[in-house]
């Protein structure tokens, strides 16, 4: 830590450690410090006529103006809202009308266009994982499969992220109707918090044999269409699964005397993102190769097909808060929190449900919006306004929502925890517009 007199009771400390941060913040909190301003991430504490500035974020010059230099250090970015009259949801109501079904959305006027210019026989969904528009725009060039097939622009589904969207789109209901609201949630009948996907035991790496597929059932969206449906994805229990490979089974599955509707899917460029950013060349890479073998994809598509491509969300470009060393919130909540890193879900103990939003505004106010989770639900972060809440989603939403609006996610699992390069799940720009990719065929 590094202590510098900025005036007459005012004093500026500096950690290079946010544990170490957090650990003073705790001590001093407990020592009658009270919390009286909060510029950036940093903290600035009263006491007996003694002020103190607490920050984790480096500045060139320590002055007596250090409030506006840290002030001037903050970004904007872009905030783009859960649209659901924009996004896959609308995309699949369009698609289920267009085949005699229940549009259970407002149809998405784009799509609903496309459809009329022919019936076609065979129409594929297919998400590429973290494709969000600032992705495909700064690593594909003009004349790319991809970028030629760009016809709009969606918004994903909230929150932007993998087990919420893609679980929404397989099945054409919102997060809040189906409760696959993130990427781990907590489940009171075994006490723990369980990543989705696998059954593992979020905190302690454990295998359970709790399945949430058994917990929160869905069924796919075009089940009762009469079509010959099917699902394409890698086999995640083999670290490498060639897209091509994916690709192939699709082309495998249209029959040629049946209509058909598919869901396909690929993990890329989402896990390549997570490692190593937005701007790094194996994305590049990686983005080139798919796209060239989207073209042979697209030449062997049989005639009268609509292929649809687009995402589950984007990207950007993060940094970690340690909310797992911050014991000033900790000790107000009844269980660890849940959800994802960017969109994260508290539960609070009685006695600081009105106390905690402040504190949590205090500490990190620039760089996430906290709201009740009724609130949440009724601004329609996670489905329609008319979308009537599954009672599951109630448990796992708690008491408060914290959603990301700028580069920094939480670390809330503890410090073995990877340090992501680029995430999603908030609401930046970069996160929530998505590409929709269209060939016919």
């Amino acid at each position: 830590m590094e202590k510098t007199k900025v005036k007459d009771h005012y004093e500026y400390w500096y950690f290079e450690n946010q544990l170490e941060f957090f650990e003073c913040l705790d001590e001093m909190l407990e020592d009658g410090y009270e919390i009286t301003d909060s510029i950036h991430l940093c903290v600035e504490l009263t006491k007996e006529g003694q002020r103190v500035l607490l920050s984790y974020i480096a500045v060139p010059e320590v002055n007596e103006n250090i409030k506006e230099t840290l002030h001037a250090m903050d970004e904007d970015y872009k905030k783009v809202y859960p649209n659901y009259e924009a996004c896959m949801l609308n995309t699949i109501s369009s698609i289920r009308k267009s085949f005699g079904g229940e549009a259970e959305y407002t149809t998405d006027f784009h799509m609903d266009e496309i459809l009329k210019e022919k019936s076609y026989k065979n129409v594929i969904i297919m998400l590429l994982d973290g494709l969000g528009e600032n992705i495909l725009e700064s690593h594909l060039n003009q004349d790319s499969f991809l970028k030629m097939h760009h016809e709009y622009t969606n918004t994903a589904i909230y929150p932007s992220t993998t087990a919420a969207s893609t679980t929404a789109t397989i099945c054409g209901k919102s997060p809040i109707r189906t409760a696959w609201l993130g990427w781990n949630n907590y489940f009171k009948e075994i006490k723990r918090n369980i990543i989705l996907f696998t059954g593992v035991d979020y905190y302690t790496n454990e295998r359970t044999s709790f399945s949430a597929y058994e917990a929160l059932p869905y069924k796919p969206f075009y089940e009762d269409l009469g079509v010959n449906g099917s699902i394409h994805q890698p086999n995640f229990s083999k670290k490498k699964y060639p897209f091509k490979k994916v690709l192939k089974r699709s082309l495998k599955a249209l029959k040629r005397k049946k209509k058909n509707i598919q869901y396909v899917y690929d993990t890329n460029p989402d896990h390549l993102l997570h490692e190593n950013g937005c701007c790094h060349k194996v994305i590049q890479d990686k983005l080139v190769e798919m796209d060239q073998e989207l073209q042979w994809y697209a030449k062997k598509l049989p005639k009268d097909t609509l292929l649809i491509i687009s995402a589950d969300h984007g990207h950007i470009d993060v940094e970690p808060i340690r909310l797992y060393a911050c014991k000033t919130l900790q000790k107000m909540l009844k269980r660890p929190p849940s959800n994802d890193s960017r969109c994260i879900t508290f539960c609070v103990l009685d006695e600081y449900k009105k106390e905690f939003p402040i504190v949590f505004e205090q500490l990190f106010g620039y760089a996430f919006e906290i709201y009740s989770s009724g609130d949440a639900i009724h601004k329609g972060f996670f489905g329609a306004k008319e979308d009537i809440p599954c009672s599951r989603s109630y448990d796992f939403l708690a008491d408060y929502v914290a959603v990301a609006k700028n580069k920094y996610y939480f670390n809330y699992e503890g410090p073995a925890n990877f340090d992501f390069k680029s995430h999603h799940a908030g609401i930046t720009a970069e996160e929530m517009l998505v590409p929709v990719i269209v060939f016919r065929k």
